[in-house]
Formats: C-alpha cells, sequence, structure tokens
C-alpha cells in the first residue's frame, strides 16, 4: 500500500511538472481534442466469485485505485462537441474475504491490476470552450486468485476472471495550459449469465478524482 501511495504522488507531481513546463503560446479553443494521458485516484466497485458446489460465491467492497489512461479524442461540430476512445491500466486494492455460510469456509480473493478499454462522449461547455461534459462506457477486466481451505485442512485455490461494463459521467475543465482535473463519477454493469450466485452486485458509485495532459 505504501509503494501504491508513492506511485500516486510521483504521478500528479509528473503531470503538474508537465503541465508548468509546457511550452507557452496562444491560447487554443481545443482543450480536449488529440492524444492525452491521464491518471486518477478513487474508490471502485471491486467484486469477484469463488464457484464453491454449484454456487458463484460473491464479495464485493468500494476499494482504493490507482489508474492510466492514455487515449486519443476529437472536438467536432465547432468544437463543441466531443468523441474519444482510451485505455485502461490500473492497480487496485483489490483484497476481498467473505464466508460461506453453507460450510463456514472462509473464502479469501486477491486482485491488485485491472485493464481495459472504452469509448467517450461530451459537450464542451463556456465561452473559453475550456469545460467538457461527457459519457464513458469503459469495458475492465479484473482477474482473483482465490483460496478457501475446508474442515479437513486441505486448500483449494481457484482463478476468476472478471469482465464488465464500467460507465458514467464526468466533467473536466483546463487548469493550466494543457492540464486538465476532472471529477468522474460512474456505476458498473455485470452478467453472470446462467451462474446462480450468492448476491446481486450492488450498484455502489465509483468516485475518481483524475488530472489529464493534453498533447
Amino acid at each position: 500500500m505504501l509503494i501504491l501511495k508513492k506511485a500516486i504522488l510521483t504521478s500528479f507531481v509528473l503531470l503538474s511538472y508537465i503541465g508548468n513546463t509546457s511550452a507557452q503560446g496562444e491560447n487554443s479553443s481545443k482543450y480536449f481534442d488529440g492524444l492525452y494521458f491521464g491518471v486518477s485516484i478513487g474508490s471502485q466497485n471491486i467484486f469477484g466469485g469463488a464457484y464453491i458446489d454449484d454456487l458463484d460465491l460473491l464479495a464485493q467492497k468500494n476499494g482504493f485505485v490507482l489508474e492510466f489512461y492514455p487515449g486519443f479524442r476529437k472536438q467536432i461540430f465547432d468544437d463543441r462537441m466531443m468523441i474519444g476512445f482510451e485505455l485502461q491500466f490500473g492497480f487496485t486494492d483489490g483484497g476481498l474475504t467473505t464466508n460461506d455460510p453453507r460450510y463456514e469456509w472462509e473464502v479469501s480473493y486477491e486482485n491488485n491490476f485491472q485493464s481495459g478499454y472504452g469509448l467517450s462522449a461530451g459537450v464542451v461547455l463556456g465561452a473559453k470552450k475550456n469545460t467538457l461534459v461527457y459519457t464513458y462506457g469503459k469495458l475492465t477486466n479484473r482477474s482473483f486468485n482465490i483460496s478457501f481451505t475446508e474442515d479437513t485442512g486441505f486448500t483449494h485455490h481457484q482463478e476468476d476472471g472478471q469482465r464488465f461494463l464500467r460507465y458514467g459521467l464526468s466533467i473536466e475543465r483546463q487548469i493550466r495550459e494543457k492540464l486538465n482535473v476532472s471529477l468522474i463519477i460512474g456505476g458498473v454493469y455485470v452478467d453472470f449469465g446462467n451462474l446462480v450466485t450468492s448476491q446481486e452486485v450492488n450498484d455502489a458509485l465509483d468516485v475518481n478524482l483524475a488530472l489529464t495532459y493534453q498533447f
């Protein structure tokens, strides 16, 4: 966890430094156009499942996530609309535990990484066109190493892969040349198909703050 906090601090210092040292020129009305690189921190909905005797035993929490996202976006229609695509790579505080009530076994789930890609679309507001409000959808992947021990002392190990949709709304604003800050709020949609699950995934909110460097 200490390493994760140091990585967060280093990332934000780096983006701030890039923003401070960028070349000064004429102000452009396109603050959300072209290649970009972002870093975000916040709380995300983390969940995993262990398959035990025909039941997908779910555990869930809101966990801390540090995420990096390179991408490309384009302003269109007099620069008042935006469409974009991005990749995402994140480090998670993804440890989960729960108990199987049928056997009183404690089940542990470990995850520390996520990845994915997504699309975004929004509108550019303000006379200076320096505020962006957009919606996003991101297909996200997480994997868990799972372990639980029977009463006999035999320990089981499993791997669980989660692929789900993150969606939401963000507001982004330029704070200095090429550097933007944003608030991101969203939820998740997951479909377990025909699996019988121990509970529904609660639609807890993802809440993240981000800095974006627009090249």
